[in-house]
């Protein structure tokens, strides 16, 4: 990524109705913030828009077809490479669903939104959290 290039990222926020929310360990081995906790992310294709990303996202990392309720105001990130990184925050509510983490994953918890401080989380996290109201 070039220092000028500005990238759009997808972050889905799963919720169960007990108002935990999931949270995803990075593997040791993944090339952006390895061994951090996460929620589901990826990259914005040119041809689709950050819900759609959203969706596509939760579908190919955790094998869960769910519906946004809301999404939140976009949340910038400086990195610390120099680029710019424009998170676009979405809420999907879930029931009971089972986890199957894929490669990038090695571990899951259901927290608090309150409880993200107590873990080693990627840059600004909590600014998801916020712009979705739950923080």
């Amino acid at each position: 990524m070039s220092h000028t290039e500005v990238r759009r990222v997808a972050a889905a926020v799963l919720q169960r109705p007990d108002g935990r929310i999931l949270l995803l360990k990075r593997s040791p081995n993944h090339t952006s913030n390895p061994g951090k906790w996460c929620f589901v992310t990826g990259y914005v294709e040119a041809d689709e828009s950050p819900r759609e990303a959203a969706i596509r996202e939760l579908r190919e990392e955790l094998g869960i077809q769910a519906t946004p309720s809301r999404s939140g105001e976009v949340v910038v990130v400086r990195t610390d490479w120099g680029g710019t990184i424009h998170v676009y925050p979405f809420l999907f509510p879930v029931e009971d669903i089972d986890i199957r983490l894929d490669q990038e994953h090695v571990g899951f918890v259901w927290i608090t939104p309150q409880e993200l401080y107590e873990y080693d989380i990627v840059q600004q996290l909590d600014e998801d959290l916020i712009a979705l109201g739950l923080l």
